[in-house]
């Protein structure tokens, strides 16, 4: 009797946490990107910093560059005929996420965007507990108008929408999306 090898698969399929993913917020928004794109979902991409090029190797190959100007937000896109813009943060805090992460030309960028009915908001790591949610813009400026110096986790937890993993999408922010100016 021949015993030719078999591929066993388990059948405790896990959904690994954002821990032992081992990856930035960012990576995790552009991997959904794709599924959003690849399944017609969503287009949404990663706004490029704009950069002056110094210097080149001859190749083309940029060699040194400086940052041009404070550029938007992080992530422009449409979803369902409405325009999205938002910005993604982490941080490593256990009492809250500080507004001074965002800069003022983002808050600014935030505002002007809710001003012209488009959506903007803030999605948060809270790597202390492994945790995301996506904070509508309106509540990231009225904290910052308040001069609030950090949003509480509470708050976070209260007015924010916990953005869950799943196992055909990474991060299914578009979810959150839903709940946050869909379902209302």
């Amino acid at each position: 009797m021949i015993n030719y090898p078999t591929k066993k698969i388990s059948q405790n399929r896990k959904v690994n946490n954002l821990a032992n993913k081992g990856m930035a917020l960012e990576e995790m928004i552009n991997r959904s990107n794709e599924y959003y794109k690849e399944n017609d979902i969503a287009f949404i991409t990663k706004r490029p910093t704009p950069i002056k090029v110094l210097k080149t190797d001859g190749n083309y190959k940029i060699t040194d560059a400086v940052f041009l100007s404070a550029s938007t937000l992080d992530y422009v896109g449409v979803f369902q005929g409405h325009y999205l813009d938002f910005e993604a943060k982490e941080t490593s805090s256990k009492i809250g996420f500080p507004l001074s992460n965002l800069a003022q030309h983002q808050l600014e960028s935030i505002e002007l965007v809710i001003k012209h009915k488009g959506y903007s908001f803030v999605l948060v790591y809270l790597k202390a507990f492994e945790e995301i949610y996506l904070l509508d813009g309106n509540f990231i400026l009225k904290a910052a108008q308040s001069n609030q110096k950090m949003i509480p986790i509470q708050d976070i937890r209260t007015h924010g929408i916990q953005v869950k993993q799943g196992y055909s999408i990474l991060l299914d922010y578009i979810k959150a999306v839903r709940i946050a100016y869909f379902e209302k």
